[in-house]
């Protein structure tokens, strides 16, 4: 299955200006995003990352072309020193947060709810499965899961059923996963619930959140005055850990209100460069519904003696 990039002309936009010459693509995938910014000018070079070695495999036939401009590392976005090594700083971040096309329409991956395969869900093909991971944890675990991650409504209730198909041995495949989630509403689920809760376990699973986190803590130590950051993030809890980033970042005292003067001694960093969140084209939709949750945030390093 061929994956699509979502709002590649967008992305391209805000990353890439005259004076970029080294991008970190953190979740290069296929390698769709890549190809585009590299299209974009001949003095860009590319560093891709990806934890699924499948896609890294796809993405390396796919830019071929590019020659030395492009390096390929398996592994996290997150393992910044290791990722940079001696390349010296970037002028240009781009995470996007979602599910490959050849992700979900892998039914051994386990990703999707409309295909039949092993509960697996790992990104990287390492550590626990879904399913080992659901054995492990008790019901409460679960719950919290679907809340925190999925924002599930009646998250105690599935977290049981799912709970005791796993006990009872019934829980190894991902139509075993949707029919317990049915079992606990009393009928067929609609698929934003199922969605939701294959979401929910995937992110857990795969720690996403925590990785945006660490990702977010230190970035900007190695960025180049002007770098651009981009991020692509299909879920609301992601979202929002990238504008409260953007907005604690670009901001010069972030003292708690009503502090008389100013303690924090902080300073502006970024300058935001989307106001409003970018979402994708209607013609986009149309074409590729996959994009219809992507939502797009931009920001610019501020090279110091213009922070005001």
């Amino acid at each position: 299955m061929n994956h699509v990039p979502v709002m590649t002309r967008e992305v391209v936009h805000y990353l890439v200006y005259e004076k970029t010459r080294l991008v970190l693509d953190g979740t290069v995938g296929c390698g769709g995003h890549a190809r585009a910014i590299l299209e974009a000018g001949p003095h860009v070079g590319i560093i891709g990352v990806d934890r699924d070695v499948r896609a890294l495999r796809v993405a390396e036939r796919s830019l071929a072309p590019y020659g030395s401009r492009v390096r390929l590392v398996e592994g996290s976005y997150t393992e910044l020193p290791t990722i940079t090594g001696e390349s010296g700083k970037l002028d240009g971040v781009l995470l996007d947060f979602g599910v490959s096309s050849l992700q979900l329409g892998d039914s051994s991956r386990g990703f999707s709810y409309l295909l039949d395969g092993s509960l697996d869900m790992r990104m990287s093909g390492m550590g626990p499965t879904a399913a080992e991971l659901i054995g492990r944890a008790s019901e409460m675990d679960i719950a919290a899961v679907l809340k925190n991650y999925g924002e599930v409504r009646g998250a105690s209730r599935i977290a049981r059923s799912i709970k005791q198909a796993s006990a009872s041995n019934r829980l190894v495949s991902t139509s075993d996963l949707k029919r317990a989630i049915e079992a606990a509403i009393g009928g067929k689920s609609a698929p934003a619930l199922l969605s939701k809760v294959f979401q929910a376990i995937r992110i857990a699973l795969n720690g996403e959140l925590d990785n945006i986190r660490v990702f977010l803590d230190s970035i900007l130590k190695y960025l180049n005055p002007g770098a651009r950051l981009v991020f692509v993030s299909y879920h609301s809890l992601e979202d929002r850990m990238i504008k409260e980033f953007f907005k604690r970042e670009g901001s010069g005292c972030i003292c708690p209100p009503r502090t008389p003067v100013c303690v924090c001694g902080h300073a502006a960093s970024l300058e935001i460069l989307t106001r409003r969140v970018v979402k994708p084209a209607e013609t986009e939709v149309n074409e590729n519904p996959r994009a219809r949750s992507a939502r797009l945030r931009a920001a610019r390093v501020i090279p110091r003696g213009n922070v005001e």
